[in-house]
């Protein structure tokens, strides 16, 4: 399958000089996390609300982030796909990364995008049609004895595993072991702006997971199978979930890269 069968065009684009709140108004009204940045024309950034979030954090009490340039928050350079790319290819990329998205250009032009979630929504569909679905499970797909964090740690804490160990998301355990909240990058940098920074820094903050984390949590079983996890990362939105026992006690965890990993590894 070429990756132009699944991508979507970019109906929507940003210039470098608009504001950041335009943009985010933009992603909000139709329900998407990246923006392809043009100049005359040609892709010359990508924004993400990872990066919105992170300006917003990053400023002064008295700043106004909707009114940044698009410019100054962008990733640019961004890595971009071939229409005539594999989906193999494309997920192989996104799997081996930090990507979330790939701008799609063609003879130097936009002509579309392609994100995690829609390859992995290929991947779904592929791996149970026309053939019975990858037997893969989460046995498979999980990383066993993740790190974890307890509800009443500081969020200096979470940025500082998170930094050091390069994880972007932490199950919150309780004292007898049980997951009782997740706690994403995402949830990190919508309070103290990137974590490696605000370490740092030597960040200071009142703030503590238990305030932050996301409860209750999607969980899933050992033996859950990975075309399931991938259907519910698409369908909730979440970027990883929590691997339990029958009491509820953490065995590993799934995250759509692993998940990606695993579908679009060769049969």
């Amino acid at each position: 399958m070429k990756i132009s069968e699944i991508m979507r065009r970019a109906f929507w684009v940003v210039e470098g000089v608009d504001s950041l709140g335009a943009a985010h108004r933009l992603m909000q009204q139709n329900s998407i996390r990246h923006l392809p940045v043009l100049r005359e024309g040609k892709l010359v950034g990508l924004l993400s609300e990872r990066d919105i979030l992170q300006c917003r954090a990053n400023l002064g009490p008295g700043d106004d982030w909707t009114f940044v340039r698009v410019s100054e928050a962008m990733a640019r350079a961004p890595q971009t796909a071939n229409p005539e790319d594999s989906l193999t290819e494309v997920a192989a990329r996104l799997a081996a990364g930090t990507l979330d998205a790939l701008p799609i250009v063609e003879l130097g032009h936009l002509v579309g995008i392609v994100s995690i979630t829609d390859v992995l929504a290929a991947e779904v569909r592929a791996a149970m049609a026309p053939t019975p679905p990858s037997q893969a499970t989460a046995r498979t797909a999980m990383t066993p004895g993740p790190y974890t964090i307890r509800p009443d740690a500081n969020l200096y804490d979470a940025a500082d595993l998170m930094s050091i160990h390069g994880i972007r998301h932490l199950p919150v355990l309780d004292d007898n072991g049980e997951v009782v909240g997740m706690i994403s990058e995402r949830d990190l940098r919508t309070h103290v702006g990137s974590p490696a920074l605000f370490v740092l820094a030597q960040g200071k903050t009142d703030l503590r997971v238990r305030d932050i984390m996301t409860w209750p949590v999607v969980t899933a079983t050992i033996d859950q199978p990975v075309v399931e996890l991938a259907k519910l990362f698409e369908d909730q939105r979440i970027g990883a979930v929590p691997i339990v026992d029958g009491e509820g006690k953490l065995l590993g965890i799934v995250s759509y890269v692993d998940a990606l990993r695993v579908l679009a590894r060769p049969a």
